[in-house]
């Protein structure tokens, strides 16, 4: 704890009858302005005083922080993901109603700023250090409001909140004890160069498009042919990588008069689902798993701005301007941080840091594959599987999209979803802090499925790369019925 905060918490406490959230105004740190303060109340009706302030004038930060007796000693990172500019107030609620002083930041910029990635500090802060600076500021504000330091301290984000979350513990090992990284997209210029590639070529071949029913064809298809692999026929492929499906079985025929595709979509669809190689034939990609489809809508406003602002300095850059041999690594030379893919992660360990990484199979605008690549690598920097085990594990989700959504269960605790319970076999969040607190490594954790906000299923989540295997009695519906092989 600095010496500051010791002295301003000290200084709220003496102040007998003084309301410390109204007093938190007048604490002073170097770079940093509290805005705002209010006391106020979750829609679980916990009490919290509700902080805004700034650092270094432009990155915004919301912190919540539970009333003294309601606090459980725990800070609370809170990611956001795209192109930031706001507030996860989602996992905030979340935090403080479970007894954490909660933090998000909008990464240094506000979502109504066009130009932002031209500004050089704006985008570093983006990249890596308003997570970083947050982090700090957050530990000294909940010494002052408290008079006591933070004893643990977690970080949770999916998508560019979960690349973020990597960041973090790859350059700044010391922010954070434990770790839920969700869809984290170690290589943010390679996902980004498959969007921009996917988009301009069905642009080519505007002729003959493809639409979402097309998709949606595909993936039943998919599923149809591999379902059982699992040994349950449930509507959600377990691991799309054993599936060997060929989507020239659905070519218009005699044996095809509606559900099918022409020639000329199956080519176009082969030439996306297959792994991208830029311009020279440099393979990028391993390309896309049976059932997973292109990212609805193309290309992400943060690679125009990524390309156009950051390497190009031109806020009317389009994607029918990109190209791959030369862009996709610019990005990496112009703002290394963006990369989240360092595979040391010895320091982290060495702190008895934990992580926890989550990937939907199914997700279009985060490939599978680049998360379980990612973390094999760790595996291999690190001393093989059971020595990254000891720290990081990797749970793939069945059926699951982009952080959440699809046909598999995908409430577990991830980021911006509530569990289903607070307790570790349900919820990330809580299995990171038993993980670090108490040496429990978690072994499964049940995801379950919501209707009416009532669960219809439940399945248990394995550490890559066991599997949830059927019994072969009881319900295939409840994840009792389940154990990781």
């Amino acid at each position: 704890m600095s010496r500051y905060a010791i002295a301003i918490g000290v200084l709220l406490a003496a102040k007998a009858g003084a309301d410390p959230c109204t007093q938190l105004q007048s604490m002073q740190r170097a770079d940093t302005q509290i805005v705002s303060t209010a006391p106020a109340r979750s829609g679980a009706g916990v009490p919290y005083c509700r902080v805004a302030g700034k650092i270094q004038e432009n990155i915004g930060f919301e912190y919540w922080l539970p009333a003294a007796d309601r606090w459980n000693g725990r800070m609370l990172g809170a990611g956001v993901g795209g192109s930031g500019g706001q507030y996860n107030l989602v996992d905030l609620a979340r935090g403080v109603d479970q007894g954490f002083a909660s933090i998000t930041t909008d990464s240094g910029h506000k979502q109504s700023e066009t130009l932002w990635m031209m500004d050089r500090k704006k985008a570093q802060d983006y990249a890596h250090r308003a997570e970083h600076l947050v982090a700090l500021a957050g530990k000294d504000i909940a010494a002052a409001y408290y008079g006591a330091a933070v004893k643990y301290s977690y970080f949770i984000g999916c998508s560019g909140g979960g690349r973020k979350a990597l960041v973090e513990l790859q350059r700044y090992p010391g922010d954070y004890d434990g770790i839920v990284a969700g869809a984290p997209g170690s290589n943010l210029p390679v996902s980004s160069a498959r969007h921009a590639w996917a988009q301009r070529f069905e642009q080519q071949h505007s002729q003959t498009p493809l639409t979402d029913a097309d998709w949606n064809l595909l993936a039943s298809a998919a599923l149809a042919k591999c379902d059982r692999l699992d040994g349950v026929e449930d509507g959600v492929l377990e691991n799309p990588r054993e599936c060997r499906f060929d989507p020239a079985s659905l070519a218009c025929g005699p044996a095809h008069s509606q559900q099918c595709l022409s020639k000329s979509k199956l080519e176009l669809i082969e030439q996306i689902r297959a792994p991208l190689r830029d311009e020279n034939g440099k393979r990028l990609d391993a390309g896309l798993l049976p059932g997973v489809r292109t990212r609805p809508g193309g290309s992400t406003a943060l690679t125009r701005e990524m390309i156009g602002q950051l390497v190009y300095g031109d806020p009317r850059w389009e994607p029918d301007q990109f190209v791959m041999a030369r862009d996709t690594p610019a990005i990496g030379r112009v703002l290394p941080e963006l990369l989240a893919d360092r595979t040391d992660l010895s320091e982290f360990a060495r702190r008895g840091g934990k992580l926890i990484v989550y990937q939907g199979w199914l997700d279009p605008s985060v490939r599978a594959q680049q998360t379980i690549e990612y973390y094999e690598a760790v595996e291999k920097a690190g001393g093989g599987r059971r020595q990254t085990q000891s720290f990081a594990r990797l749970f793939m989700v069945p059926g699951m999209g982009h952080c959440r959504g699809g046909d598999g269960p995908d409430q577990f605790g991830g980021s911006t979803s509530r569990p289903v319970s607070n307790d570790a076999s349900h919820d990330l969040l809580n299995a990171v802090v038993a993980w670090v607190e108490q040496g429990r490594a978690p072994e499964s954790v049940v995801a379950s499925k919501l209707l009416d906000r009532q669960v219809v299923r439940s399945r248990p989540l394995c550490p890559y790369p066991k599997q949830a295997r059927y019994s072969g009695t009881g319900s295939t519906d409840d994840a009792a019925n389940f154990a990781c092989r």
